[in-house]
């Protein structure tokens, strides 16, 4: 039998993730142990959204026992860059190396489909998701995005294809204007409440009612909540979250003083993962859907205070855990990838309790680069939140200033215990560095944990 050719892909530098624009280089290296007829050899640069799943169906004349399934697989290619090496020639026995350079595109190239599909789905030209790989419900069934350079060799007579392919991990660049998410306002008028008796006696509604001169009588407040959230977030970036009540009753706080004050009793979020991909070759557009809900925090008995004047934070140091299953938000033409965010509220008011919940969406967004990074807190403290240190003066010698003892008359002197001294010195600084606030304690850090 005849030696098979080797062929082989290989990437320059080392394996990395790549973004938008960056360059990959590399070279195809053929090795020949005969002559051979080269019809064509060429590499290939491609991203590749793979969908695959399984379907149940039933064939006339078999037992209703016997179940038989449909597999059903559609590969869409987001792009596709080619560059020819060998085209109609003959190569004696020798090894061959070819150079490629490739640049990742910004956006992927257009589609033209036949069949409708759901507005979940992209349609038009759009930006490049990340790597991803899933496994849907059904046996077999994989939603997967992938980029990779691959080298193709065609041989004359009835010889066989030959293959050689180097993946690249890819996530898309878009960096945020500032490290702090931006905060948005929602008011749930539709969860008003208000207590469910009156809890003033029959002598003060009267009073109320008729005179209606003193605002210092304490009136059953009518709360409305308003939640602070944010809709888009980075891995790493603090998830800022937080809670105010209005009384509606009471719209310039007049009564606050006397009035019962609402306490925070609990806290529940729960970050939801829904990721949906489809089969549009068949007629039937097989769909899958995967969704996971994770339980991020879940606090009981905070009796916490609430402000009617300003909002209150509900999380001190919540973030994304930066993982592999942090994908950044996408929609492409068979696959999409979105979160959403619930939060369930426990509020005390007296020895009444009641619950504000809500679902918004959650968009995360690329990584942050590590130069870009740098380059906010580079801003951040240009603009004062990190105070420099003083410049340096030299300082004149004054020569009437009595100079420290010698090793040797140190020595010569009666020795002086100085453990207690140093230690209490060690630890003022460190209790003066806990109180400043320049620790964060490990308490406070909530970290959003896939499962």
């Amino acid at each position: 039998m005849a030696p098979e050719p080797s062929l082989r892909v290989l990437v320059d530098g080392d394996t990395r993730v790549y973004r938008q624009g960056e360059q990959i280089k590399g070279r195809v290296i053929l090795v020949l142990e005969e002559e051979e007829e080269i019809k064509n050899l060429k590499v290939e640069f491609t991203g590749l959204c793979i969908t695959r799943t399984t379907r149940p169906f039933h064939v006339s004349g078999t037992d209703a026992d016997c179940q038989f399934k449909r597999n059903f697989e559609e590969r869409v290619k987001l792009f596709n860059i080619e560059q020819a090496l060998v085209v109609e020639d003959v190569l004696p026995s020798n090894k061959y190396t070819w150079n490629f350079d490739f640049t990742f595109p910004g956006l992927t190239e257009p589609q033209q489909t036949r069949r409708k599909s759901s507005s979940k789905y992209q349609k038009d030209r759009h930006p490049l998701p990340s790597s991803f790989h899933i496994h849907t419900a059904p046996a077999g069934g994989q939603a997967m995005i992938s980029y990779q350079v691959e080298a193709k060799l065609v041989r004359g007579g009835m010889k066989g294809m030959k293959k050689a392919s180097q993946l690249l991990p890819y996530s898309p660049s878009s960096p945020p204007t500032s490290f702090e998410p931006r905060v948005t306002s929602r008011i749930l008028y539709a969860q008003t409440w208000k207590p469910v008796k009156d809890t003033r006696t029959v002598i003060d509604r009267v009073f109320t009612k008729v005179s209606r001169r003193s605002p210092m009588i304490a009136v059953s407040p009518q709360i409305v909540p308003t939640l602070y959230y944010a809709e888009k977030v980075a891995p790493g970036q603090r998830i800022p979250l937080l809670l105010s009540l209005a009384n509606v009753r009471d719209a310039f706080n007049i009564s606050t003083g006397g009035a019962p004050q609402c306490t925070l009793d609990s806290l529940t979020v729960t970050i939801s993962t829904y990721t949906t991909s489809i089969c549009r070759k068949s007629l039937t557009q097989p769909e899958d859907v995967v969704s996971k809900h994770v339980t991020c925090i879940s606090r009981q008995d905070i009796n916490q205070p609430l402000s009617f004047s300003a909002p209150t934070p509900l999380t001190s140091n919540f973030r994304l855990v930066d993982d592999a299953e942090c994908v950044p938000t996408f929609k492409t033409y068979t696959i999409t990838r979105r979160y959403t965010m619930t939060i369930v509220v426990g509020i005390k008011y007296e020895d009444q309790k009641f619950d504000i919940k809500t679902t918004t969406p959650l968009e995360i967004l690329p990584r942050i680069s590590w130069e870009m990074l740098m380059r906010i807190r580079g801003e951040e403290a240009e603009e004062g939140e990190i105070d420099p240190l003083p410049l340096y003066v030299e300082r004149d010698v004054d020569m009437t200033v009595e100079s420290a003892p010698s090793y040797e008359t140190l020595y010569t002197l009666t020795p002086t215990s100085s453990a207690s001294s140093s230690y209490d010195l060690i630890s003022g600084e460190r209790d003066e560095g806990l109180e400043s606030g320049t620790l964060t304690p490990r308490s406070e850090l909530e970290r959003l944990v896939f499962t």
